[in-house]
């Protein structure tokens, strides 16, 4: 696995922040920050991302609460946003309808789609899931099949990205949904 350099030092990094916050209002901060949530995350701590109060952070993330782009969950530990994984999706699959064709979205499924076969063939079974990995092999032949594995997963949302972009076109195109 590739090496990184060095961590910049508190200088470049303080640098880069105030870029960042002059180059982007606080809404799209806001919404880079949502963007790369791992986890659920108060307003409090996405307002630190994002270099703003937590007040505004709460006025712009009620408004992406609203737009489906985040969830809010309320619990005894009050209340923690996470990014809406479904709004995402669509999102890939409506970029897919916009930039291609219909035939160019058909022809790519059908490489996909190809390409998922050779590899439901190479592990005799029909997703990543089900694969076991082998108690005798190698750290290096585990690395490459959990590595095959993971772009087998890659390919199968992928795949369905693309034929959801395709319901989209061709329901934008006033033709039934197959």
């Amino acid at each position: 696995m590739a090496d990184f350099g060095p961590e910049p030092d508190e200088t470049a990094r303080t640098k880069e922040r105030e870029d960042w916050t002059q180059s982007q209002d606080t809404q799209e901060r806001i919404r880079a920050v949502i963007t790369g949530l791992q986890e659920p995350a108060t307003a409090a701590t996405i307002a630190d991302r994002a270099a703003c109060s937590t007040n505004a952070a709460r006025k712009h993330l009620d408004t992406f609460v609203t737009l489906g782009v985040v969830r809010k969950r309320v619990d005894n530990r009050g209340a923690r946003y996470v990014r809406n994984e479904a709004y995402f999706r669509w999102r890939r699959a409506n970029e897919l309808a916009e930039t291609h064709t219909i035939e160019e979205l058909l022809d790519t499924v059908a490489e996909l789609e190809t390409q998922v076969e050779q590899l439901q063939q190479q592990f005799d079974t029909t997703t990543p899931a089900t694969v076991d990995l082998p108690e005798e092999a190698t750290h290096a032949e585990l690395e490459d099949r959990l590595e095959t594995l993971s772009k087998w997963e890659t390919l199968l949302e992928a795949l369905d990205r693309h034929k959801e972009a395709i319901r989209m076109s061709r329901h934008e195109s006033g033709k039934l949904p197959a």
